[in-house]
């Protein structure tokens, strides 16, 4: 009968430092750089400034040290070595990783917010896929990393830190939510941007503003019967103005505004970033052209001089009444018969006289 195998030691959890005790240089080291806002990055002259070690060869023995217990994670940037402070938490944590998940864990740290598929994490590790599945299973029990279902490949699981965003060729953009366009959040967000373009482009105004036109027909088109009446020849008549419908001053309309400042893709992405209404998810300018441009197609918006945007305003209470456009010889199914003589004429005609509210001449 085979024994059970003896369990891995567990490693004691570093206690804080006491104010009283005496605190090793290496200690003193990442006190030193926990004082620095999160996430700095170190290169050796800002280490050897601090003046904890004496030489560069007390240096490397401090950090040498400190990446031992996992305090410190040593990188390369633009060729030269650097470092990187993690919590004390997260080191406790990596210092009770197997040796197999301690392997999983430094490959997916190199990825970042890209991070790496399975099947290429079996391939660097050479991990059977039980052994890789438990030690993965383990790492995301305990809060180490995360795994994603891929927008661009959704047949894949990417993996990668749990403290990280996944990157947009993973979750996808702002506008996406689990891999589909999240149709709800796309139509919050379009009403918010369609009410701030509104805002920066256009002004309210009287329902009566600009208005000079006369109101009542009924008296402009009695004028117009005298006026005719009194001319010969129709060529001779005075020219009839437009008529426009009466206006209520107590309502109000919107009406482009004199020489604004036009909203662009990325004045907008940045005005929405800044309200934080994605949830922590940024805006990026081409993500607002996209979603801008879907605007500009459902006519909610147009385009002014190939970057800027403004509201569109929609023809409301704008009828215009035109003798060129409502007489009745456009669509007059005798138009090639009628003329000065004959039978037909603008005498005589019938359809002029429903138009004008008169009676036509009989042949």
């Amino acid at each position: 009968m085979a024994s059970a195998a003896a369990p891995l030691p567990v490693p004691k959890e570093e206690p804080p430092a006491a104010s009283n005790e005496v605190v090793s240089p290496a200690d003193a080291l990442y006190d030193k750089c926990a004082q620095r806002s999160e996430g700095t990055v170190f290169f050796q002259r800002d280490l050897s400034n601090m003046q904890v070690a004496e030489t560069m060869a007390d240096l490397t023995l401090l950090l040498q040290d400190l990446c031992d217990r996992h305090l410190m994670k040593l990188m390369t940037l633009e060729g030269e070595p650097c470092w990187k402070l993690r919590s004390r938490s997260e080191a406790d944590k990596l210092r009770r990783l197997t040796p197999d998940e301690r392997l999983l864990y430094h490959h997916i740290d190199q990825v970042q917010a890209e991070g790496v598929w399975s099947k290429a994490l079996r391939m660097r590790t050479n991990f059977t896929q039980q052994n890789m599945t438990k030690c993965l299973k383990s790492l995301e029990s305990k809060d180490l990393v995360q795994s994603v279902m891929s927008v661009k490949f959704p047949n894949r699981k990417m993996y990668l830190l749990k403290h990280l965003q996944p990157s947009e060729d993973i979750a996808g953009g702002p506008w996406q939510s689990e891999g589909d366009f999240d149709t709800a959040l796309i139509d919050a967000i379009s009403s918010v941007i369609a009410q701030h373009i509104e805002n920066e482009t256009c002004i309210k105004v009287p329902g009566n503003w600009n208005d000079y036109g006369q109101h009542d027909r009924a008296a402009a088109i009695a004028q117009k019967k005298a006026q005719v009446l009194g001319v010969q020849d129709i060529e001779d008549a005075p020219a009839v103005k437009p008529y426009q419908s009466y206006r209520d001053p107590n309502s109000s309309r919107l009406v482009h505004k004199n020489s604004p400042q036009y909203p662009t893709a990325a004045s907008v992405a940045t005005w929405l970033n800044s309200k934080e209404v994605l949830r922590g998810k940024t805006c990026r300018e081409d993500d607002m052209e996209q979603l801008l441009e879907m605007m500009v197609l459902d006519g909610r918006l147009e385009k002014i001089s190939g970057t800027n945007y403004r509201t569109v305003l929609t023809a409301t209470d704008t009828k215009i009444y035109n003798g060129f456009v409502d007489a009745p010889c456009g669509n007059c199914p005798v138009f090639d018969l009628c003329g000065d003589e004959g039978e037909i004429s603008a005498r005589t005609c019938v359809y002029f006289g429903q138009w004008l509210e008169t009676q036509s001449e009989e042949v």
